[in-house]
C-alpha cells in the first residue's frame, strides 16, 4: 500500500498499539462522521464502516480504517468510499436515539466490547501495517 494510512476510532484500547491513529473522544456517531468528512476531504476507506454485523445500539465502539490524500490529489471523491459511509450513517440515522454510548456500561462489559472491536479490526490494522501487539 502506497501513502499513509490512518485508523480513525472512539475506542481508547487501541491508543498503545497502533502507530497511526486519529482517536474521537465521542460516539460511534461521531466516529463515521469524522469519517465521511475525511473522504469528502478525498480520502479512501479500507475498511467497512459496519463491519462486524452489529446493529448501532449493540456496540458502544467504531473505527474505520482510511488512506489519507496524497498532496496532489485534492478534487478527488472515492464514490464507493462516499456511497459505503452514506450507507453506515443512514443505518445509524435510523436508531440515533438508542446508540450505546461509552461510559454508560460496567467497566467490564465495555472492555469486552472494546476487546471485541479491536479484534475485528485486527487483521486489517496488520494488513496495512499501523498494529503492534505491545499493549494487548
Amino acid at each position: 500500500m502506497s501513502g499513509r494510512v490512518v485508523l480513525v476510532t472512539n475506542n481508547p484500547r487501541y491508543l498503545s498499539n497502533v502507530t497511526s491513529i486519529d482517536f474521537i473522544d465521542g460516539s460511534s456517531w461521531d466516529v463515521l462522521v469524522k469519517v465521511r468528512d475525511m473522504v469528502h476531504g478525498g480520502c479512501k476507506l479500507l475498511s467497512h464502516p459496519l463491519y462486524g454485523n452489529l446493529r448501532p445500539y449493540q456496540q458502544p465502539f467504531r473505527s474505520a480504517i482510511l488512506s489519507l490524500k496524497s498532496d496532489n490529489d485534492y478534487s478527488r471523491v472515492d464514490e464507493y468510499s462516499l456511497t459505503l459511509i452514506e450507507h453506515a450513517l443512514s443505518v445509524y440515522r435510523s436508531c440515533l436515539d438508542r446508540l450505546l454510548l461509552r461510559g454508560v456500561l460496567p467497566p467490564a462489559t465495555e472492555e469486552d466490547y472494546a476487546f471485541m472491536d479491536m479484534e475485528l479490526m485486527k487483521q486489517t490494522l496488520l494488513q496495512y501495517d499501523i498494529f503492534s501487539e505491545k499493549g494487548v
